[in-house]
C-alpha cells in the first residue's frame, strides 16, 4: 500500500489546533476545551483528498500543568507526528502575537527540513487582519494565512495554501476493507500499551497517570498470518469511567468518543488488569458492546505479574500456572455467563507476551459473525434441539418451533416461527441461545433471535 500524504498541526498549547483540525477533518474527532494541554495523544483523520491529518498535543508545555513525565511523552508524541509528517501547519494564535515558545517551535520546525504552513489563528474579523504582520519575524510571510477555526474565517484559503503544497497523493485502494478493532476499559489497565505494542511504536501516551489518553487513537496496520496479509485498523480509547465518576466535560466528551470507537469496530477488545480481576463496571461495558451488536473478546493484560507471583511462589495453592489460568478462566466464564464461549486472551503488554492473539482473535470474530448458516442445517438443530426438551411446558401447552432461517449476518440474527412465544422464559430462553452458539462457534459474535408467533385465529365463522 502506497504511503498516504500525512500533514501534522503544531503549536504550543491552547492556540486552537484540535479546534482547526475539527474544521479541517469536518468531524469532531478532537476534544475542543479552553484547558490548555487537553490533546495529549497524536489523534488522526482521513480528509476528503485522500492525505491524513495529524492533531498533535502542545509543544513547550509547562512542567505546572501537568506531571514532569507526561510533559515529557507529549513533547515524544510531537516529535513522532514531525517524523510521520510531509507538510507541517504550524498553528500561532494571532491575538497573543508572537511568543518565546512561537519563537522557539519555528526554530525546531525548520530543523526538519519540511513544507510549513503557517496558520495565524484567532483572526476573527477583516480589523484584526493588521495584527498579522507582527508574524513576519518567524519568517514564513510566503506561506502564512489569516484564519479563525472558531468562526471558520479563510479555512477555505488555507486548504488551498495546504493543497498547493502538497505532492501528488498516492493511495492505491484496498480490496479489502480492514478489520477494525477497539480497545476499550476502565482507565490505566494497560489498553495505550497493547496499542503501541500492536503498532510498532508510541503512538498512544503510557503513563502510570490515570486517563492519560484521551481522544480515540486511530491506527493502520498490517498483521501477516499463513502467508496472508490482513489490514488492520486500531482504535485505542480514552479509559471508560461510570457516569456518577464522571468529573469535568474533558472526561465526558472522551467517554462519548470511546462508546463512538465501539460503534465503528467490527470487534471489540474488553482489557482487564489481571491483578484486578472482573468488575461489576467492567460487565456493564461488555453488556454496552454487546447491546451495540459487535463482537466481543476479553483481554487479560499483565499477565506477566501472574507468571512472577506463581514462579516466586506467592501462589501457593497452585501447582503452576496452568492451574492458575484455569481458575481464573473459570471464574471469568461463571462471571460472563450472559455470553458462553467468549474468547479470553491472556497476554502482556509490557513483554509483548501473546499480544498478537489480539489480532487472530479479531479475524477469527469477524470471520464467524459474517457465517451464513444453511436453513436446513439450522432446522435441523432446532429439531434436535426441541427433541431434547428446550420446549417450556405451561398451562397445559408447550413451545414448538415449526421453522427458522437465517436474516442477516455480522451480526447473526435468526427468526424463529414458534406457535408462542410466550411459553419460552428465563432458563429455556438462556439455553436455546447458548447451544445455538455452542453449535453454530458464536461466542463473542452477537447473536439476536426474533420470534414469530403463530397468529390467533378468530374463532368467528364467516
Amino acid at each position: 500500500m502506497a504511503k498516504k500524504f500525512c500533514i501534522a498541526l503544531v503549536g504550543r498549547p491552547n492556540v486552537g489546533k484540535s479546534r482547526l483540525f475539527n474544521r479541517l477533518a469536518r468531524s469532531r474527532l478532537s476534544i475542543v476545551h479552553g484547558q490548555p494541554g487537553v490533546t495529549r495523544d497524536v489523534v488522526s483523520a482521513d480528509l476528503p483528498n485522500g492525505a491524513t491529518l495529524l492533531d498533535t498535543g502542545g509543544l513547550c508545555l509547562c512542567g505546572g500543568e501537568t506531571p514532569d513525565e507526561l510533559v515529557e511523552a507529549v513533547e515524544n508524541q510531537v516529535s513522532m507526528a514531525l517524523a510521520m509528517a510531509d507538510l507541517l501547519v504550524f498553528v500561532v494564535d494571532g491575538r497573543s502575537g508572537p511568543l518565546p515558545q512561537d519563537l522557539e517551535i519555528a526554530a525546531k520546525l525548520r530543523k526538519t527540513g519540511k513544507r510549513i504552513v503557517l496558520a495565524i489563528n484567532k483572526i476573527d474579523n477583516e480589523a484584526m487582519d493588521a495584527t498579522v504582520d507582527s508574524w513576519s519575524p518567524l519568517g514564513f510571510g510566503g506561506s502564512q494565512v489569516a484564519i479563525s477555526a472558531e468562526h471558520g474565517r479563510a479555512i477555505g484559503s488555507l486548504e488551498s495554501r495546504i493543497y498547493a503544497d502538497m505532492q501528488a497523493v498516492a493511495t492505491e485502494p484496498d480490496s479489502e476493507r480492514p478489520t477494525t478493532l477497539a480497545i476499550v476499559g476502565a482507565p490505566n489497565v494497560g489498553k495505550s500499551s497493547i496499542a503501541n505494542c500492536l503498532l510498532g511504536g508510541n503512538r498512544s501516551i503510557v503513563s502510570a497517570v490515570a486517563g492519560t489518553t484521551r481522544d480515540t487513537i486511530h491506527g493502520d496496520f498490517t498483521y501477516s498470518k499463513g502467508g496472508s496479509d490482513h489490514p488492520m485498523r486500531l482504535l485505542d480509547t480514552a479509559g471508560l469511567r461510570a457516569i456518577k465518576k464522571i468529573s469535568s466535560p474533558v472526561e465526558f466528551f472522551s467517554s462519548r468518543r470511546a462508546h463512538g470507537a465501539i460503534e465503528e469496530a467490527d470487534v471489540v477488545f474488553l482489557v482487564l488488569d489481571a491483578a484486578r480481576g472482573l468488575s461489576s463496571f467492567d460487565k456493564s461495558i461488555a453488556a454496552s458492546v454487546m447491546e451495540k451488536k459487535k463482537c466481543l473478546a476479553i483481554a487479560v493484560n499483565k499477565w506477566d505479574l501472574a507468571l512472577d507471583a506463581v514462579s516466586r511462589d506467592t501462589l501457593p495453592q497452585y501447582e503452576d500456572i496452568g492451574t492458575f489460568r484455569e481458575e481464573f478462566e473459570r471464574a471469568l466464564r461463571k462471571e460472563l455467563f450472559q455470553w458462553p464461549a467468549i474468547p479470553i486472551i491472556f497476554l502482556s503488554a509490557k513483554s509483548g507476551l501473546a499480544v498478537d492473539g489480539i489480532c487472530a482473535s479479531a479475524i477469527d470474530l469477524r470471520e464467524r459473525s459474517a457465517v451464513k448458516i444453511g436453513t436446513g442445517q439450522l432446522n435441523s438443530f432446532m429439531a434436535e434441539l426441541c427433541g431434547d426438551g428446550i420446549q417450556n411446558h405451561g398451562g397445559g401447552k408447550s413451545f414448538k418451533i415449526f421453522y427458522a432461517l437465517q436474516t442477516s449476518t455480522s451480526p447473526t440474527a435468526l427468526r424463529i416461527y414458534c406457535n408462542d412465544e410466550r411459553l419460552l422464559h428465563g432458563t429455556q430462553l438462556t439455553r436455546l441461545r447458548n447451544r445455538l452458539v455452542e453449535r453454530f462457534h458464536l461466542g463473542g459474535c452477537p447473536l439476536s433471535l426474533d420470534f414469530v408467533s403463530k397468529p390467533k385465529r378468530n374463532s368467528k365463522k364467516h
